[in-house]
């Protein structure tokens, strides 16, 4: 894997943090110097089931899936991550200091930025633009919360594959079927069905 330097990690990541919530230039300057650089391999993790997580991870390039493991080994996947500067870590691990209750595995050659959520809230305690940041970062994950849920209780299977195929356009050709499925709510064979309805 081709190492980007950090230099253009940053150039990818401000630009995102800055349209969630404005992010002046000084206050940016300030916090650069508590992100440190991830990189990992297709079929790594993140992150698995059960560990501490303490930091807040943003993507720079790659693809993942979150996902929970049933104490009978089967796996139903939570949701993806395929766009720059999409959060990734456990809110509850790394705000109450709780095990993880889903593991992250990577899907593709993979890069985050990623910082102590500690020094995320001393920022936002000392400066009113990383707070405000960080705000706008816990409602977007409740609305994505709120959509999911949503579109399990009104929309049919085949809404919800097209509604995927809306949201992760780069997700459907990197990973397998049943990952999709298990997303989705159905089975294998229920997703073939519903590709083929779509052809014809």
């Amino acid at each position: 894997m081709k190492i980007m330097n950090k230099d253009k990690q940053f150039d990818i990541l401000y630009p995102i943090l800055n349209n969630i919530s404005p992010l002046s230039d000084e206050n940016w300057e300030i916090a650069k110097k508590y992100f440190k650089t991830k990189t990992l391999k297709k079929g790594q993790h993140l992150f698995y089931v059960d560990d501490h997580i303490d930091d807040f991870y943003f993507l720079i390039n790659g693809l993942a899936r979150y996902y929970y493991l049933t104490d009978d080994g089967k796996e139903f996947n939570k949701s993806f991550a395929e766009k720059q500067g999409h959060l990734l870590s456990s809110i509850s691990s790394v705000s109450q200091g709780i095990p993880s209750p889903f593991s992250v595995e990577v899907l593709s050659d993979f890069i985050t930025l990623h910082i102590p959520y500690k020094k995320l809230l001393e920022l936002g305690m000392q400066y009113k633009q990383w707070n405000d940041l960080l705000l706008r970062i816990y409602e977007n994950l409740v609305i994505k919360k709120e959509r999911r849920e949503a579109d399990f209780l009104l929309l049919s299977a085949r809404e919800r594959y097209e509604k995927f195929l809306n949201d992760y356009s780069m997700i459907e050709n990197a990973v397998a079927n049943y990952h999709i499925a298990s997303y989705l709510g159905i089975t294998d064979v229920a997703l073939s069905r519903i590709r083929k309805e779509m052809k014809n």
